[in-house]
């Protein structure tokens, strides 16, 4: 039997050449056929710890958009509730866009004129998330850039925020912006500006946990308009005010 195994590796010898190789790290030796075979096993393993790897992240994705999933069915059913509102609150709202394009932009249409003769009420602050609503649908708004003007976004990024926090930022603006009856300092209106544009720079412009954690940039331009409000908004007299 050793001379049979002799005979084999000596006529192996003489018909084909042994080679060494090094296979992901391991030494093999034989000749061609046998190194192309340890090969394939070696690639078959790390395809297997590949597609192993990639199972963990897809679990990983799932978990995630079940995660929005959530999030998006929260806000939905808080969209849902708010369209639900009476049409005179609407109306209400809408007059107060109105009000704020003739007074301060001076740039009323003829139909802001309409809707502030039937206003029933006084529209008195800001309400971001009801009024985005106004500008939903074929029958909406179209002058966005009022809104912007009022809120710091447009009503369709005012509909993705649910933080309360960034909500009352906007109310609280859109309130002092648009009265006859208070005015905002320089230093008020550019602490605002500066809050705006680093929460659009974050989050993908979503960012809504700035005030948790470790503070961000977004966090500090947070305190510092809230911090200036007592001492940068006074209140004026207007004698004719509609506000």
């Amino acid at each position: 039997m050793k001379q049979d195994a002799k005979d084999a590796l000596g006529q192996a010898l003489q018909e084909e050449e042994l080679h060494v190789e090094d296979v992901r790290g391991d030494l093999f030796v034989g000749n061609r056929r046998g190194l192309s075979f340890a090969n394939y096993k070696v690639d078959q393993a790390d395809l297997r710890a590949r597609v192993d790897a990639q199972d963990k992240k897809i679990a990983s994705q799932d978990i995630k958009i079940a995660s929005q999933d959530i999030k998006i069915a929260s806000l939905e059913d808080r969209v849902s509730s708010l369209t639900r509102s009476l049409d005179a609150y609407k109306l209400l709202r809408s007059r107060f866009i109105s009000t704020f394009k003739r007074d301060k932009l001076a740039n009323a249409t003829e139909a802001d004129k309409r809707i502030i003769g039937t206003g029933n009420a006084w529209a008195h602050g800001g309400d971001a998330v009801v009024d985005a609503l106004l500008y939903t649908g074929t029958g909406g708004r179209r002058d966005f850039k009022a809104f912007e003007k009022l809120y710091g976004f447009l009503p369709e990024t005012v509909q993705r925020i649910s933080h309360q926090p960034t909500i009352d930022v906007m109310n609280t603006h859109a309130a002092v912006i648009a009265s006859n009856y208070k005015t905002g300092s320089d230093k008020f209106y550019k602490l605002f500006a500066e809050f705006v544009n680093l929460f659009k720079e974050s989050g993908e412009g979503y960012e809504q946990g700035y005030l948790d954690g470790n503070p961000t940039d977004v966090t500090h331009a947070y305190w510092a308009f809230v911090n200036c409000i007592n001492h940068e908004v006074t209140r004026v007299e207007a004698a004719e005010a509609s506000d």
